[in-house]
C-alpha cells in the first residue's frame, strides 16, 4: 500500500520512447496525443518502479507482481495502436503469455 500521493506516478504502459522507437514516430500529433492519454495505456505505480523501467518494453524489464496482466495489457496497446513489433518482441510476448494459461 502506497501511503504518500508523492511517491506514485502515473506511468505508461507502452512507453512512449519504445512506442516512438516502434512506429509512433510517424503517427500525427493528434494520434501520439491519444496514445499517451489513453487510460489503457495509463497505471498508477510506486514512482521508483516507474523509473527502474525507463523506456524498456516486456522483454527487459518486468514488475514484480501482476507480470501476467502487465504483458497482455502491454500486447493490447501495441495491437490496438499498431506498433511494430520485431519478430523476437512478438514470439517472447506470445511464449510468455502462452506460459500465462
Amino acid at each position: 500500500m502506497i501511503q504518500n500521493a508523492g511517491g506514485v506516478d502515473i506511468d505508461h504502459v507502452v512507453p512512449l520512447k519504445w512506442a516512438w522507437d516502434h512506429g509512433a514516430s510517424s503517427w500525427s500529433r493528434q494520434k501520439r496525443e491519444k496514445f499517451a492519454n489513453d487510460p489503457v495505456n495509463l497505471i498508477p505505480v510506486e514512482a521508483g518502479l516507474n523509473r527502474s523501467k525507463g523506456a524498456r518494453g516486456p522483454k527487459n524489464w518486468l514488475p514484480p507482481s501482476g507480470k501476467c496482466a502487465y504483458v497482455a495489457r502491454f500486447y493490447r496497446v501495441t495491437k490496438t495502436y499498431r506498433l511494430q513489433l520485431s519478430a523476437a518482441e512478438a514470439k517472447w510476448i506470445r511464449d510468455f503469455l502462452q506460459q500465462c494459461r
